[in-house]
């Protein structure tokens, strides 16, 4: 271990959230947006939140802005008295943006509630929630007219944890702080109420906590400026953070096209509400028992639905929404054509340094995990040098550990937060904590897949380990090897096939592996007498079009998805024990439907919605993409081989290998790069999925699996 970069975690959820709360808060705004003193202390007595909002590039007056705390009863939640269908947002306090040329606001934030006299102060209540504010209607045109009140016009941004507000904390907002802001927290937001919420305790509000940072990671907050890139030198490797900077201003000079005016009736506001087209709630998370989306009145919810419905019904709707952006418009670089959808990706690249054996931080990475705390784990392709590596959710550099000699094709996280790391080269399988220890488990047979499943049940959480083998076409189990140190390998199958390069457990503690070849297999526990009985189980194989390369469950009783390379599409099996076969109506996916192109690898979002990373670029295009169908089989991404799927820029995806999708719907990917030229990035689509519920583990020992967190 020694020269290895350990990085230590915390010992509990709450904990960890303490930790952020008490040295973070997270802002939203144009200019001064988080100007923090470094002395800076909460708020103990009466003292100002200052903040001010501007369209374009003038200041709106007399908006009414209004701070409110995030509800804590689910996503988009707000007010449980108002009913279970409504939800409605939580009124902290009220005030005006002035008409003094800057569009100044101010709230009072009191000690105890007994304080709170006047509209504009507050109290914070005993269960900490974070704290937002939106400044809506207002004038517009910097002309000093009372009587003009743009009631479309709309900004949103985030103060932070309530506890932790200073008087030294500012939020500014324009359009592009307002889609920083909207795209990163996205799944959070009730675009019927404009409230934002998530589970008032445990993981979900950490993980909304904690998406905070992508805010920062697509607009400087104090410049209210899209950022082209940045660099974070924390831990172990410097990271450099790119955004989609031209789509962001792109989507803030189309809001911006509608503020600008006199009215809600000008014809830019007329056309986003036209265009806008809202999603389906059968693909969303449905937030707070929200019936079937009302079109857009005002910018918010118009952002809104282009980003949880990014091709936004068609190319013409589209077409219509990048006209919307002014010649002259205000923020620049802007995109000079259309795009194919509205979702916003970042880049995390870096070619740093780091380990005992001196490999790269990233270089060719195979596979991707999340912890409980948000943070992404890379199993790095690197031969002999190969490290296994993580980012937190915001991008800094983690973890830093060299495991045997590279080379990995799997990683896993179990039950007890280690990290389980598969060394192709070095025969070995690794089980790495956090805090700075690791055990090497030896394999017969080099490790292929490795996964954690979330104990035997009845009260057994301790995850057992799987890993695949290709020279000896196996699986292996190690019982209990969250905690067990001296467990042995036990073969459970020899006929998983050739290249069984992924491996799931489902909700009935079933194995399923792809074989790299026309069939998967299901392993579980099985009679002795059975054909392929060994060690206490049975392997039954099913067909599904050549060379299945990845394979994901649904939850309790929802099917298995594979995808396959070569026949270039993606079939979802149904049915229970030994009888499972191609779905009933399912329309399997196949070539150019949702820009489907030879996937390499699946995986299913919170309304299993499905996402599947391609390996072969557009034929027209020339770029990588990922494709996403509905349940039902319906594709919510552009279909075609030639320009299909969310295509992403070669220095974002070269050559897909890896997606996992996170609890705030962030969908990750990374490709191990072209012959030659190694990738040394992964890349974040933001916000884009239903979030799910991880790690899989810890969802497989509480019923979570596959689910809404």
């Amino acid at each position: 271990m020694n020269g290895n970069y350990i990085a230590r975690r915390m010992g509990s959820g709450q904990t960890f959230l303490a930790l952020l709360a008490s040295t973070a808060v997270f802002t939203a705004g144009c200019s001064n947006l988080a100007t923090t003193s470094p002395t800076a202390t909460p708020l103990a007595t009466s003292g100002a939140l200052n903040g001010t909002v501007h369209g374009g590039s003038q200041p709106v007056a007399f908006a009414t802005v209004t701070l409110y705390f995030a509800g804590q009863n689910g996503v988009g939640s707000g007010d449980p008295a108002a009913g279970a269908s409504l939800g409605a947002p939580i009124v902290a306090a009220v005030t005006t943006s002035a008409d003094d040329g800057t569009g100044a606001f101010a709230f009072h934030k009191k000690a105890t509630a007994g304080e709170v006299t006047t509209a504009d102060s507050f109290a914070c209540p005993a269960n900490n929630p974070l704290v937002y504010v939106v400044a809506r209607g207002g004038n517009p045109l910097n002309n000093h007219d009372s009587s003009v009140n743009n009631t479309a016009s709309a900004f949103i941004a985030m103060y932070g944890l309530c506890n932790d507000l200073s008087a030294a904390n500012v939020v500014t907002m324009n359009e592009v702080t307002t889609v920083a802001t909207m795209v990163a927290l996205q799944q959070y937001f009730n675009p019927s109420t404009e409230s934002i919420g998530a589970d008032g305790i445990g993981l979900h509000k950490l993980a909304l906590t904690q998406a905070l940072n992508t805010i920062n990671n697509l607009a400087n907050m104090s410049t209210g400026q899209a950022i082209t890139s940045k660099n974070i030198n924390s831990g172990p490797a410097s990271v450099t953070v790119t955004p989609e900077a031209a789509k962001i201003n792109a989507l803030a000079n189309i809001l911006a096209s509608c503020v600008n005016n006199h009215t809600s009736g000008a014809s830019p506001c007329v056309a986003l509400f036209d265009n806008a087209t809202p999603p389906d709630t059968a693909v969303t998370d449905r937030p707070y028992h929200t019936p079937q989306f009302a079109k857009a009145t005002d910018v918010l919810q118009a952002l809104h639905f282009m980003l949880t419905n990014p091709t936004n019904g068609g190319t013409a709707k589209l077409n219509n929404l990048f006209s919307l952006i002014p010649a002259a418009a205000a923020f620049q670089p802007s995109l000079t054509s259309a795009p194919t959808d509205w979702t916003v990706a970042v880049n995390y690249s870096s070619t740093s340094t780091c380990g005992a054996n001196g490999g790269d931080f990233i270089n060719r990475p195979q596979e991707l995990a999340l912890d409980i705390y948000g943070n992404v784990w890379i199993a790095n392709g690197q031969a002999g040098t190969g490290n296994l590596s993580s980012i937190t959710l915001g991008g800094s550099a983690n973890s830093c550990v060299s495991l045997g000699d590279g080379n990995a094709h799997g990683v896993a996280v179990d039950t007890a937060g280690n990290i389980w790391y598969a060394s192709h080269s070095g025969n070995n399988l690794y089980r790495y904590n956090p805090n700075g220890t690791f055990i090497a488990f030896a394999t017969t047979s080099a490790p292929l897949a490795v996964f954690a499943d979330g104990g035997n049940g009845n009260g057994d959480t301790v995850s057992n380990i799987y890993f695949t083998t290709d020279a000896d076409t196996s699986l292996y189990m190690i019982p209990h090897g969250a905690t067990d140190a001296s467990a042995t390998p036990v073969q459970i199958s020899s006929t998983v096939g050739s290249n069984p390069s992924h491996l799931i457990v489902d909700s009935s503690q079933a194995i399923w592996v792809s074989s790299g070849d026309a069939y998967v297999s299901r392993i579980a526990p099985g009679t002795v007498g059975d054909a392929t009985y060994l060690n206490g189980y049975t392997t039954t194989q099913f067909p599904v079009p050549a060379n299945s390369n990845d394979i994901t469950s649904g939850p309790a009783g929802g099917g298995i998805y594979v995808s396959s390379d070569t026949a270039n599409n993606v079939t979802f099996l149904a049915g229970s024990g030994t009888n499972y076969q191609p779905a009933s109506g399912w329309p399997n996916v196949l070539a150019g439907i949702a820009g489907l192109n030879n996937p390499t690898t699946v995986a299913v979002d919170g309304r299993l919605n499905v996402w599947a990373l391609n390996g072969r670029a557009n034929s027209g295009s020339g770029l990588f993409s990922v494709s996403e169908v509905s349940a039902l089989g319906v594709p919510l991404m552009p279909s075609g081989s030639a320009a299909g799927g969310r295509q992403l820029d070669s220095s974002f995806l070269a050559n897909g290998r890896a997606i996992v999708i996170d609890m705030s719907g962030n969908v990750w990917l990374a490709g191990d790069g072209l012959a030659g030229t190694p990738s040394h990035s992964v890349t974040e689509i933001v916000g884009a999925a239903v979030p799910i519920y991880q790690p899989y583990s810890v969802g497989l020992s509480n019923g979570r699996f596959q689910k809404l967190p």
